[in-house]
């Protein structure tokens, strides 16, 4: 009787030093807390939607051309999708490469190893319209640009109605230079477009045309012999206090100073990933 009442207690002990050297439960499984969305890539496209704004300005001062008077109603009948960044220099490499097309902009001298994120410049109106051919895309109109800039708030700046020159990448900081497309979280636009004020002059896909009833209709911008093609945006070379989303800028297609460009598309159907058109 004792030497099984001595067995059983060996046994209990053995199992309770068992039970006492396993390992622990695993941890309740940590729920992560809601994540922000990675932010867009390169190429990346946001849909505007189709609807009404007021496109141009009638404030502007009695020194200034007035090439964006007046304001007026555009309605814009569908909706498009325009990439959310100035299209890039590793973007402008890969089509090179890809595409083996000869092109006669000088954007080498704003480019070096390193800067693929940052906004290829010095591109010429036939050249930036290659690209977006490429890419299975076009350039924007003017209105297109414009609307995308504003937001749907119809802002002067992509964050409101006062200047800030610390809010974009222009000349009134001296940053004298470009820098990587979407680096200043506050030039975005209220539909999430980057750089509408700061990094490049963009071009867009139309002449520039006098404002219906515009009073500046007889500028020797409008009616010199030389045929202009409009411009939207400040830049890395130019003073943003003298320029809004609504100013305008008139160059010739052969142009290639601090000229950068980004592409739209019809929203008809999904906006495709660029780079040898579409399927």
């Amino acid at each position: 009787m004792t030497l099984r009442i001595l067995c059983s207690a060996a046994l209990l002990i053995g199992s309770l030093a068992l039970i006492g050297c396993s390992e622990p439960p695993p941890p309740e499984p940590v729920v992560p807390e809601d994540l922000p969305p990675p932010p867009p890539k390169p190429g990346d496209m946001v849909l505007i939607p189709a609807g009404e704004f007021m496109m141009g300005t009638d404030d502007v001062p009695e020194n200034v051309p007035g090439l964006q008077t007046p304001a007026h109603k555009v309605t814009m009948d569908k909706p498009y999708y325009i990439d959310v960044y100035e299209v890039t220099n590793g973007q402008w490499i890969k089509f090179l490469t890809e595409s083996r097309t000869k092109v006669e902009s000088n954007w080498r001298p704003m480019y070096s190893i390193g800067k693929e994120d940052f906004p290829v410049a010095n591109l010429t109106l036939d050249d930036a319209k290659a690209y977006c051919e490429w890419a299975g895309r076009r350039l924007p109109t003017e209105a297109e640009w414009e609307r995308a800039a504003r937001g749907p708030e119809n802002f002067s700046f992509p964050w409101g109605n006062t200047y800030d020159p610390s809010k974009s990448n222009t000349n009134d900081m001296n940053f004298n230079g470009l820098v990587e497309v979407g680096s200043f979280e506050t030039d975005k636009s209220g539909y999430g477009v980057y750089d509408m004020m700061g990094n490049v002059q963009e071009w867009t896909s139309d002449r520039l045309r006098p404002y219906p009833k515009s009073k500046a209709r007889r500028h020797g911008a409008f009616t010199g012999r030389f045929r202009l093609y409009a411009l939207r945006g400040s830049s890395f070379a130019y003073k943003g206090s003298s320029m809004n989303l609504m100013t305008r800028a008139g160059y010739p297609a052969k142009a290639q100073y601090g000229t950068g460009f980004r592409c739209a598309k019809d929203a008809e159907e999904e906006a495709p990933a660029e780079g040898g058109g579409e399927e």
